[in-house]
Formats: C-alpha cells, sequence, structure tokens
C-alpha cells in the first residue's frame, strides 16, 4: 500500500500549506451558513413539536436548574461539584443576558456548533489541504447526532468546540515549540477539563509525546520548560476550581468527584457496557442526578459506618468497581470487549433523549444526514491512508484515544463520543481525497485495497450485536411524562401504552398511564382496572408505596363512578 513516505522531518514544522485565498474564505462562510441553517431550521421544529422544548429532563434538566441557582445569585455553591461546572456557568451566562430562555441558550448551541465546522475546515487545511478541509467541514455540518444534540442541553455542544480549539492550538505549539504557546494550549485543555475532566488524560498523553517527540530538537530541559508551561497553563484554569471545592466544603477535590462513581456504574455485576443503574438503587433513580447522587453517598456513609467526604465517597466506589474487576476478570474481559463493541458501532446508545424519538419532531433529522454508521468506516480508511504522516497527526491520535480510554473505563453513550466526531470527520475527508486522487491517477490495486478495508469495518460498525438494540421503553414513557405536564392527556396516553407494548413489566409506566387515564375524565373504566391490576402486582412484590397510591386512587375513581367491586377481569390477590 502507498502512502506518504516523506519523512516529516524533512518537512518545515509550521507549514499550514498555501495562504489562504478570498474564494476559499468565502466557502468557509457558506459552509458556517448552511451548518447555522441546518440547526437553526431543526430547532425551530423542535420549538414547534418537541414537549421536551421547554421541559427538560434528566440532565438538561438538572443543568437548566444550575444555571439559574447561578444566575438567581449562588455563583459559588456550597458543595463540592459532582459534574464538570463550565456548561452550566456558560448557560448561566446566557441567562444573564438573554433572561432564563431555553431557546436562547439552544440557539447559542446551533452558533457553536457552526462555528466547530469552521475550526474543523482551519485544523484540517492546516494538517492536510483545501479538500479535505471543505469535505471535513460538510460532513460535520451534516452530521446528524451534532445537529440532534445541538437541539437540547448537553456538555457535548460546549466540549466539541472546545475540544477543537485545542487540537489546533496543540498543533501550533508542535509545529513551533515555544513556551507561551504550549501555555496557551495548556490554558484550552483546561477550559475543556472543566466540561469534563477526562481532557486531562489528553493533556498527558500530549505532555508524553512532547517529551519524547522533540528529543532530537530540542535539549531535555528546554523540553520539560515547555511541559511545564503547558502543565501552568493547565493548572491556571483547573486549580481555582479545586481551591474553590476546598473552600465550601472542606475538601481539595480536584474538578468533581464523579470519578469513583461513574468507575462502578460501568463497572459491577449490573453493568451492560453502556449507562444503567444498578440493582441496589430504586429504577427512579435512572431519572434523576440528584437522587443518584444521594443515594452513592448514602450507601457508602451505611458502609463506612461514619459521614464521608466527597472525595471518600468516590474512593469507596472505586474501591466496589476494582474489587468486580479483580473478583470476575473473565466477566469484566467480556464487558470490556463490548464496550468497544458499542463504542465502535452505529448503534447511538443514550440516556438522555433517543434520537430515534426525536425523529418524529422534526423533519431536519429525517433527512439523509452523516451518521455514525456511515462516518466510521470511512475514518478508518482514512486512519490507515494517512500513515505516512502519522507524526503530524499525533494530536489527533491522541484526542481519539483519550476518548476510546474514556469510554472502557467507564461507560459508553453516543454524547461521550461526540468530542471524537470532529476528527473521524478529518479522517474520513482525507480518505476520501486520498480515493479520488487514487482514480484520477487510474491506482486500482490502492483503490480496491481501500474499499476493502472500508467494507471490513463497515462490517464490524453494522453488526448485530444482541445488546445493541434501542429500548424504547423508557424514551416513550419520559415522553409521556412530559405530555403529562403539559396536561395533554390523550398524547400522554398513547405515550405510555407504547411504553408498555415494548416492556409490559414496566410498572411506572403502568402508574403514570393509570394516572392519565384518570386525569382526562374519559377513561374511568381503563383507569379502574390499570388501578386493581397495579394493587394486586404492588401486593404480589411487597411495594408498599405503589399499594398506597393505587388503593388512595381506586377509591376516588369508585367514589365518582359509584362502582364498589373490583372488576372481575382483574385476579385477585391475597394481602
Amino acid at each position: 500500500m502507498h502512502v506518504d513516505s516523506t519523512p516529516v522531518d524533512a518537512r518545515p514544522r509550521a507549514a499550514a500549506g498555501p495562504a489562504t485565498t478570498r474564494a476559499e474564505w468565502l466557502g468557509v462562510a457558506v459552509l458556517f451558513l448552511l451548518a447555522l441553517g441546518l440547526r437553526l431550521l431543526h430547532l425551530a421544529e423542535l420549538r414547534a413539536h418537541d414537549p421536551f422544548f421547554e421541559l427538560p429532563s434528566v440532565d438538561p434538566r438538572m443543568y437548566h436548574l444550575w444555571a439559574l441557582e447561578i444566575v438567581g445569585g449562588d455563583w459559588l455553591g456550597d458543595r463540592v461539584f459532582l459534574n464538570g461546572p463550565l456548561y452550566p456557568y456558560f448557560l448561566a451566562g446566557i441567562y444573564a443576558v438573554a433572561g432564563p430562555s431555553l431557546l436562547a441558550a439552544k440557539a447559542v448551541q446551533c452558533v457553536l456548533g457552526a462555528l466547530s465546522c469552521v475550526l474543523v475546515w482551519v485544523l484540517a487545511r492546516r494538517l492536510f489541504d483545501r479538500r479535505t478541509a471543505f469535505l471535513a467541514g460538510a460532513i460535520t455540518a451534516g452530521y446528524e447526532m451534532l445537529v440532534f444534540y445541538e437541539g437540547t442541553l448537553v456538555v457535548a455542544n460546549l466540549q466539541v468546540p472546545l475540544t477543537l480549539l485545542e487540537l489546533l492550538l496543540v498543533v501550533r505549539a508542535l509545529e513551533r515549540p515555544r513556551a507561551r504557546r504550549f501555555a496557551l494550549a495548556g490554558a484550552c485543555v483546561g477550559l475543556s477539563a472543566l466540561a469534563r475532566p477526562d481532557a486531562l488524560l489528553f493533556a498527558a498523553l500530549i505532555a508524553l509525546w512532547t517529551l519524547v517527540a522533540l528529543r532530537a530538537e530540542i535539549p531535555i530541559g528546554r523540553r520539560l520548560a515547555l511541559v511545564g508551561a503547558f502543565a501552568a497553563g493547565t493548572a491556571a484554569l483547573v486549580l481555582p476550581v479545586t481551591a474553590r471545592n476546598y473552600a465550601v466544603g472542606g475538601d481539595p477535590v480536584l474538578i468533581t468527584y464523579a470519578g469513583g462513581l461513574n468507575l462502578y456504574l460501568g463497572n459491577n455485576p449490573d453493568a451492560n457496557g453502556s449507562f444503567r443503574v444498578p440493582r441496589i438503587f430504586p429504577r427512579s433513580a435512572a431519572d434523576d442526578p440528584w437522587e443518584q447522587r444521594a443515594i452513592f453517598e448514602a450507601w457508602a456513609e451505611r458502609a463506612s459506618g461514619r459521614e464521608l467526604r466527597p472525595s471518600e465517597v468516590s474512593a469507596f466506589w472505586a474501591a466496589q468497581a476494582l474489587d468486580f474487576i479483580r473478583g470476575h476478570p473473565v466477566r469484566w474481559l467480556q464487558l470490556e470487549l463490548r464496550k468497544l463493541a458499542l463504542a465502535s458501532s452505529a448503534f447511538e446508545p443514550w440516556n438522555v433523549r433517543s434520537i430515534t424519538m426525536s425523529r418524529e419532531f422534526s423533519w431536519v433529522l429525517r433527512l439523509p444526514l452523516v451518521r455514525f454508521g456511515v462516518l466510521a468506516p470511512l475514518a478508518f480508511l482514512g486512519l490507515v491512508l494517512t500513515l505516512g504522516r502519522a507524526r503530524r497527526l499525533v494530536p489527533l491520535y491522541a484526542l481519539l484515544a483519550s476518548v476510546l480510554a474514556t469510554l472502557l473505563v467507564f461507560f459508553v453513550l453516543s454524547r461521550y463520543r461526540m468530542p471524537a466526531i470532529p476528527v473521524l470527520a478529518i479522517f474520513a475527508a482525507a480518505g476520501l481525497v486520498d480515493c479520488l486522487d487514487a482514480l484520477r491517477a487510474r491506482r486500482l490495486r490502492r483503490l480496491a485495497l481501500a474499499a476493502a478495508l472500508t467494507a471490513l469495518f463497515a462490517g464490524v460498525v453494522h453488526w448485530p450485536w444482541r445488546f445493541a438494540r434501542e429500548d424504547l421503553s423508557m424514551a416513550y414513557y419520559n415522553l409521556g411524562n412530559r405530555y403529562r405536564e403539559l396536561e395533554q392527556w390523550e398524547p400522554a396516553i398513547g405515550s405510555y401504552l407504547e411504553s408498555l407494548r415494548r416492556n409490559p413489566s414496566y410498572l411506572s409506566a403502568q402508574n403514570n398511564l393509570a394516572i392519565a387515564y384518570e386525569r382526562s375524565g374519559r377513561h374511568d373504566d381503563e383507569a379502574i382496572r390499570l388501578w386493581e391490576l397495579i394493587l394486586a402486582r404492588a401486593r404480589q412484590q411487597g411495594l408498599a408505596k405503589y399499594v398506597d397510591r393505587a388503593e388512595r386512587h381506586l377509591q376516588a375513581l369508585r367514589a365518582r363512578t359509584g362502582s364498589g367491586e373490583a372488576s372481575p377481569h382483574t385476579p385477585r390477590t391475597r394481602e
């Protein structure tokens, strides 16, 4: 296979390709406007049709309420951070200017998404050429999951542009090593770590590469100084958060204490490779980050017999995860292979919003946009075909490695692999441009090899793993809850029925369906029959909360309808 064999050291280190022409900048402006237009159209569709638009749930609700607390004056908080603080402060900044508007926040995210396409262009233009840059920018502009997530409140919307900016600054620093360049790159990495702390792994890989790669050109003392400047830039952003954690909680946690908790969520007897609440927690904890935190802390303190600091709670759950790994090495290895399969699969694991559901509310998502199942095989092709310039592309490799390592150590969600998507877009574009050049030069062997590689990895990406199947029962349950909050009873009933069609034993969906039947005022008989069924199941399973609720609702319904006896269709159970 022919690859670029020009020695990297023979190329000018600061070369960034030919000067950018006015026509190129015009093309970049068109790229930006097309990307922004696509995102704003999607946002308009969500505003018109999606009941989640003004009623966020799970993580988006947490970040929205956190931002409201900040803009309301509680800017410091009173607890050690569990989640990265940058995103809620970013939202608070928007709310301070535009009011507590979810529309304004999502519109700003759309602008950032369009700017990310420009940053992809800049990075690809510097590392490759004009054609690769525009193609990579276009792939990013039309990538379905980026458009999708920019319509909701998740950290990835801030993490993606920050990741691209840190990559560009690192590339510049390695091209022309100067302390101020390394310090600026480190500061950007530190800012990204405040969104998600796993950016620090990328920083460690870049620091190690700097010490190794520049040994033939720069004395060890200066290399250490460059790494020191890089670390100082990162520390300048991170350490104030550490000091804040110590000031409010008496615990010098670097950024957050979620590391041990997430390690356990991804490595325990109930783990499945993606996000799953362990059986020791109540089912409701899946939808409430605050409840998850409270349960984690309560379990750790009960097991330890004393009150624990946040760092000790994290250490307790990390130890539980390591005990599982040591005690079940084969099972853990199988779990890691499952995570690897999920990380490279066309399937989009989720725990906040399902894109499958969201396509019902936005025709934009029903367009033939770029999906992971197409992007990943092309990116693999590009990774192989560009090996000849591997030294120059190390920052991109480091980013991909840090994202993959995070997924394997913790668990796989589609939003957690979003920072890698623009990098994969660059490699995909490079591979396609290389194939176009081979076609023009009639290098048929190279084209055949490219086709074989793409087909091989496409088979991996689209392999029908049994565990890579979407269970929409929770998604329809959450949708029903939003309609219930809006008092749109018929859509709520339809959503709960669809949830139960997919998971007939989903007791929470049965409970909320009974409430929707009752509140609608048109389905009293169905409500009575369902409450009787819930009562029977709750008694069998010893669920006192559900028993009490069902009895109260049945008493009220029978008083309203004049019905005194249980339905003959409902099986009776002993008390």
